[in-house]
């Protein structure tokens, strides 16, 4: 897989970014992904992802790309640690007050386990050859981790693909 590929499959879900002296202090991959590829909206694991093509810095720390819609309804970032190029969660819950979590090591990880993940929900989730899914999920939260550790194999223990990995294996997604 290359990012053309995913440029392709996405092609009329990609928001590109507007030029931002704040985007053009990362990485070279990174900034060449939001101005030139762009960033899915999609649904995955715990919502709607949305993305507007330009971003807000919060707390001096984390570059905010876009947010999602969730049954909760909580104030949800997702970000870029502009320290570590990390991809972070933010989620700020009334009770608990704002918790960050790890989603992927860098954009371009992120960019391709999300089309990994879509493309496994929409096109290879096959009840012909696991079974049909809420009667086989441990086996279906198995293949979709295979496919993510073919991309990089520590993005898997990170909180947020971990846990959603453990649900799933669960049914509980």
């Amino acid at each position: 897989m290359n990012l053309l590929e995913i440029q392709e499959y996405f092609s009329n879900n990609l928001v590109k970014f507007e030029d931002n002296v704040l985007i053009n202090n990362l990485s070279k991959e990174t900034t060449d992904i939001l101005y030139q590829i762009g960033l899915p909206n999609h649904h995955t694991f715990g919502g709607d992802y949305e993305f507007f093509g330009n971003v807000e810095l919060l707390d001096g720390k984390y570059l905010k790309l876009g947010t999602k819609n969730t049954f909760i309804n909580e104030p949800f970032g997702l970000c870029i640690d502009i320290e570590t190029q990390a991809i972070i969660g933010r989620t700020n819950y009334r009770t608990e007050g704002i918790r960050t979590y790890t989603i992927n090591k860098n954009l371009k990880t992120y960019l391709e386990y999300i089309y990994t993940d879509i493309r496994f929900r929409d096109e290879v989730i096959l009840p012909q050859i696991l079974g049909q899914y809420y009667q086989n999920t441990e086996k279906y939260a198995k293949e979709l981790k295979n496919r993510l550790m073919l991309i990089d194999k520590d993005d898997i223990n990170t909180n947020f693909w971990h846990s959603s990995i453990g649900e799933m294996e669960l049914g509980v997604i």
